[in-house]
């Protein structure tokens, strides 16, 4: 199996894609462009990755492996791999210290602890956030 190709995410030419993703997860509204970092890795077709980045910090924040749903598994296991290659690469070349990552989804969890060998910090986390400008009413794209 070759890999597609892997590249730095354009926001503004791939959220379409990540916007089908969503929709084909079901999810009742998509994440919101405006959320998404400016930076992060996509396999065309196959899966992405955002990388949230401070410069006054040396710690990064990958919000999740976003994928296409009907990516056979063997692949998007293959890919969700490269694509955290390259956030790692993304990263260092930022010089930054630290990933940071969280997730609910046990699929990433065995990922993660199993495949990528990312140490585990927390066991059950809450997380929480504020609409300041109370304008998404539906917030299915970051809620359980």
């Amino acid at each position: 199996m070759t890999l597609k190709s892997r590249r730095r995410w354009q926001l503004n030419q791939d959220y379409p894609t990540l916007k089908k993703w969503f929709k084909d997860h079901q999810w009742e509204s998509p994440i919101p462009k405006d959320i998404l970092p400016e930076l992060g890795i996509i396999i065309d077709d196959i899966c992405a990755a955002g990388l949230y980045t401070d410069k006054s910090s040396t710690l990064g924040y990958m919000y999740g492996i976003f994928s296409n749903p009907n990516i056979p598994k063997l692949t998007l296991f293959k890919s969700m791999k490269e694509c955290f290659e390259g956030i790692k690469e993304l990263a260092k070349e930022l010089n930054l210290k630290y990933i940071y990552t969280t997730t609910g989804e046990m699929a990433l969890h065995k990922l993660y602890n199993n495949h990528l060998h990312l140490t585990k910090l927390e066991t059950t986390i809450q997380s929480y956030i504020i609409d300041l400008n109370n304008t998404n009413k539906n917030l299915d794209w970051i809620s359980e």
